[in-house]
């Protein structure tokens, strides 16, 4: 079925959201919906893929993040293809203790990790509308770097740069007037 959706937009610009190990429906759901309505782009639920095999750095007990952008670029099909990851697994890249994502506008590719997203990483209870609101933010945080905005100075930015959770809670999952008159969609829109 999802074959016969991808063949129904080519030539549009669309994102494939694509779950790295289990994540919940529910979840995969929610983003589906709010990078659609964020982005006016079709979003298409993909694969699930396994964690990239060279991606864990048994020293840091964590995943480099880059690993899964290279999956993603590896599995793209056309230009108009934009690619996001979503993994349940912690992610670094190598100068920070760890991130949240990592995009790449060159390759249109994005990885959002919700490990720490999660209430329960931190001996919290289960909340999945917590864990809902953080991953939309964080998800059209790394597609807005997709799409070619930096970070933004207005803390209640979507694209605001996140170096602890409190800061992505505090930020909405919108683009300022700014950032939103900056956004450039690939044509397709």
């Amino acid at each position: 079925m999802r074959m016969m959706i991808e063949k129904a937009i080519v030539g549009q610009q669309h994102i494939i959201i694509h779950p790295f190990g289990q994540i919940g429906s529910d979840l995969q759901e929610a983003l589906h919906t709010a990078i659609a309505a964020r982005f006016g782009v079709n979003a298409i639920i993909g694969e699930q893929l396994p964690l990239p095999a060279r991606s864990y750095s048994s020293e840091r007990q964590q995943y480099r993040s880059t690993e899964f952008l290279k999956e993603l670029t590896a599995r793209k099909h056309e230009d108009k293809q934009t690619g996001l990851g979503v993994t349940a697994v912690d992610l670094f890249v190598p100068k920070l203790n760890f991130v949240f994502g990592e995009a790449s506008s060159v390759d249109q590719v994005a990885v959002l990790s919700i490990a720490r997203l999660d209430p329960r990483f931190y001996g919290e209870p289960k909340d999945g509308a917590i864990l809902e609101r953080r991953a939309i933010t964080e998800a059209v945080h790394e597609l807005g770097h997709v799409f070619g905005l930096a970070h933004c100075g207005q803390k209640e930015c979507v694209m605001w740069f996140s170096n602890t959770l409190l800061e992505t809670d505090r930020k909405r999952s919108e683009f300022c007037a700014q950032c939103a008159r900056k956004i450039k969609l690939p044509s397709g829109r």
